[in-house]
């Protein structure tokens, strides 16, 4: 029974999880602040940096409605939900586009209302979005991501939060072309560099759920009692680079008013369409691919498409107040499960501390050291370069390790969405590659290793044997593309142009395949006119309809190498293939009649025991398409064929009929089933081919034969054990050939 986020709440309040999850709620309130500052400042600058501290409490509105439903509610316990920096950049440059178009009149005020106008709608639709792709479960793609991608995303994330540490702790971004000048404030980034190390070590190390609040609460007393002791203001710690700025007194958050959305320009969205629909686009991809890395960082399944629908109702809520698109947000989410403290106390403290920044004001934030909050970011950061890039040197194959490095390189020197876009192409083309080196061609067997499941008299057997290595089999797996039909083409071709002569016919047997691409389709067009030249026939069998419908296109069945109709099964092809080489070889394969009395004078020698064991039979006629046995009889039946042929089926089997055996004139149908103990009647169906004449001894005559003459009812039975011993070594052989070609 699921627990209510109420009663979660209450028991985390009482837990052990409640001292590590507020912390790692204030950590990341924290840096929500800093966040949303920072994400105002890159939308509006220059003349519109005035509108930095109004633009923050709307992101801070969003960040409490988004970090609420989605902490509230989402699968992830201890997730953080908030509005992400993407749109950010987009907005920047499309305040900055209608600002500079040719006879602009937008005043300041004009340019805020359009962009808080961009937030508003940019929001609310992916907001719509995000639950129609989650109501409508269209999120299943993001399961093809390779998980390597997920791993080179993960470690790129890592990575920018290595970087993006530096930034908080020295006001420095890290570059590898100027990294001299971070040795220059080595002094404001050490201490942190060092404290996300020991951070690291000691929660790789111990699981007690109070170090890491304790490592924080004791970094930030140790600096303020050495900051005492130097007597040293807190004003020179903030002018030094060691203390936060302060934010400004006061209230940020003001209701977006019915008057900005007057004051906007409602025939520009023509312009920033293409804007608009980027912003859609890039929000769409990155939570699901957040989405699908938290399943890994939690290492657990989520229901992507629940968590969709309330990504979709969280930003619908928060779109009124002017927030920017929000989401679940890897590196926050992390921490509280970094720190032993994931539970849904961390999304509420997170809401509760952006609800009194923004009704309050963040000037209380300018206690909170700089190298302590830049060295949790470090510390998230080195965990995922730990995580997916150490651990997978040794995890993961040197091509998906190869990939990860890819991402990284690219998401460094280029951009994340490209790192992450090279990384799946990387990936399908070691797809591509290994795929390839799979060979498409399950099973290769002619005809003198196994044969159609025909019963067919000694003569026929022997022909067949002699010339069975004119039949070449082959089984088909997978899907064949451009790259693994040149393995089917030169598999054939082989067989083709061997010393010993062509095959007169191949069999190419599509059952497990699961499709073909066009590389694939001219591959057996290649193949098809090889066959013509050397004279040797195709028989396709088991072909699904999107391939025979390809096939059709091509024109591939037409001309002279390819037998038509297309065989419904393998079985059905080899037959043919048997009868044209008996008729060949000037056999007739079609069956004749065999008077009961010539095989039975082969079992009992006399014709006196014969006309006795005749005395236990009942003759019966069929008709074609009767139904000669059938499962769900009580009574056990063996019939003797005389004329016709009986087809034996497995019953429904994945909801068809598959023959596995074709009785004619001579053989027995039920023999397995008439003698097995019990009352289980029989397992297949036999159903007639055409007109014909069988006898059958029923369960009752045979058991009056035993009392009446013993030694008549055990000759019988010899002979019917060597009858089925006879088709179960024969069936032994082929499946011995199978597994060893299977090996």
């Amino acid at each position: 029974m699921k627990t209510g986020w109420k009663q979660e709440l209450k028991e985390n309040l009482r837990g052990a999880v409640v001292v590590p999850s507020i912390t790692a709620g204030l950590v990341a309130g924290v840096l929500t602040v800093t966040f949303m500052f920072s994400y105002s400042a890159v939308i509006f600058t220059g003349e519109l940096s005035a509108y930095v501290p109004r633009a923050t409490g709307q992101l801070l509105f969003g960040g409490v409605v988004i970090a609420l439903v989605i902490g509230l509610f989402s699968e992830l316990r201890g997730v953080v939900a908030l509005p992400q920096d993407n749109p950010t950049a987009i907005i920047a440059v499309m305040i900055a586009t209608l600002s500079q178009l040719p006879g602009s009149a937008l005043t300041p005020e004009m340019l805020f209302a359009q962009a808080v106008v961009i937030m508003v709608v940019s929001t609310a639709l992916s907001g719509v979005i995000f639950y129609l792709v989650g109501r409508w479960r269209l999120a299943a793609f993001v399961q093809l991501i390779p998980y390597p991608v997920i791993a080179g995303f993960l470690a790129a994330t890592g990575w920018l939060l290595f970087k993006g540490s530096f930034s908080v702790m020295a006001d420095q971004t890290f570059d590898f072309i100027q990294l001299s000048a971070l040795g220059e404030v080595m002094y404001l980034w050490l201490p942190g560099a060092v404290f996300a190390l020991i951070t690291l070590f000691v929660s790789l190390k111990y699981s007690n759920v109070f170090i890491m609040p304790g490592l924080i609460l004791s970094a930030v007393a140790l600096f303020h009692i050495t900051l005492f002791l130097s007597g040293a203001s807190s004003q020179e710690a903030i002018a030094e680079g060691w203390l936060l700025q302060p934010f400004g007194e006061g209230a940020l958050w003001q209701p977006v008013p019915l008057s900005t959305f007057l004051a906007a320009d409602w025939t520009l969205f023509v312009t920033e369409f293409t804007g608009l629909a980027t912003i859609l686009s890039i929000a769409l991809i990155s939570v699901l691919l957040n989405l699908t890395a938290l399943e890994s960082a939690f290492n657990r399944d989520i229901d992507v498409h629940r968590e969709m629908r309330l990504a979709g109702i969280a930003n619908l809520l928060a779109a009124p107040g002017g927030s920017l698109v929000g989401y679940h947000y890897v590196s926050l989410s992390t921490l509280g499960r970094r720190m032993r403290g994931d539970s849904r106390l961390v999304g509420v403290v997170v809401a509760v501390f952006c609800l009194l920044t923004m009704t309050v004001g963040a000037g209380a934030l300018s206690v909170f050291p700089k190298f302590v909050l830049g060295g949790l970011v470090m510390f998230i950061g080195l965990g995922f370069l730990y995580d997916w890039v150490v651990k997978s040197w040794s995890n993961l194959g040197r091509g998906d390790v190869a990939i990860i490095f890819a991402i990284l390189f690219v998401v460094e020197f280029i951009g994340f969405l490209e790192g992450v876009a090279t990384g799946v192409a990387a990936a399908a083309v070691l797809f591509v590659v290994s795929y390839s080196k799979l060979n498409v061609v399950r099973l290769v067997m002619d005809g003198s290793d196994f044969s159609s499941n025909v019963d067919r008299p000694d003569d026929h057997r022997k022909a067949l044997s002699s010339e069975g290595q004119k039949i070449l089999y082959l089984k088909l797996h997978g899907f064949i593309f451009f790259a693994s039909s040149i393995k089917l083409y030169e598999e054939v071709v082989g067989a083709l142009t061997r010393e010993a002569g062509p095959p007169e016919f191949v069999i190419l047997d599509f059952q497990l395949v699961s499709g073909l691409d066009t590389s694939a389709v001219h591959g057996l067009v290649k193949i098809k006119k090889k066959a013509l030249e050397v004279g040797t026939q195709l028989a396709l069998a088991h072909v699904p309809a999107e391939i025979d419908q390809q096939l059709h296109e091509e024109e591939f069945l037409d001309g002279d190498a390819v037998i038509e109709p297309i065989f419904k099964d393998a079985d059905s092809a080899l037959e043919w293939c048997e009868d044209f080489l008996l008729r060949t070889a000037g056999v007739d394969p079609s069956p004749k009649a065999l008077p009961i009395d010539d095989r039975l004078i082969e079992v009992f020698k006399a014709k006196a025991v014969v006309q006795k064991f005749r005395s236990y039979l009942e003759t019966t006629e069929f008709s074609q398409g009767d139904v000669v046995s059938q499962p769900g009889i009580k009574q056990r039946l063996l019939h003797f064929i005389e004329q016709g042929t009986v087809s034996i089926y497995l019953d429904e089997l994945d909801g068809e009929k598959h023959r596995i055996r074709s009785a004619g004139p001579g053989s027995m149908v039920g023999v397995a089933s008439f003698f097995r103990q019990g009352n289980v009647g029989t397992l297949a169906v036999g159903i007639a081919d055409s007109k014909g004449t069988a006898h059958v001894l029923t369960d009752v005559a045979f058991e009056r034969m035993k009392s009446e003459d013993p030694e008549l009812a055990l000759t019988f039975q010899t002979y019917a054990l060597n009858y089925v011993s006879d088709r179960l070594a024969s069936n032994l052989r082929t499946l011995a050939l199978v597994l060893r070609l299977e090996e």
